[in-house]
């Protein structure tokens, strides 16, 4: 099976709006506070939307050149 970035993106974005919106049941469940997992959450969805910036630049920069 190949790596895929794009994919990778896809199931980031997936996980963090999981875990966003399920936060209060999963806080239920764990014992962690609420806005601990929705912060969580958030950090998974920021780190796809940076891959998806650091990728975006490198395919100009190839261009460029």
């Amino acid at each position: 099976m190949k790596f895929s970035w794009t994919e990778t993106i896809v199931w980031l974005c997936l996980l963090s709006n999981l875990i966003f919106f399920g936060a209060e049941y999963i806080s239920d469940y764990t014992g962690i506070d609420s806005w601990s997992i929705i912060y969580f959450g958030i950090g998974l969805f920021s780190t796809a939307v940076l891959i998806l910036i650091y990728l975006i630049i490198l395919k100009f920069k190839k261009k460029k050149k």
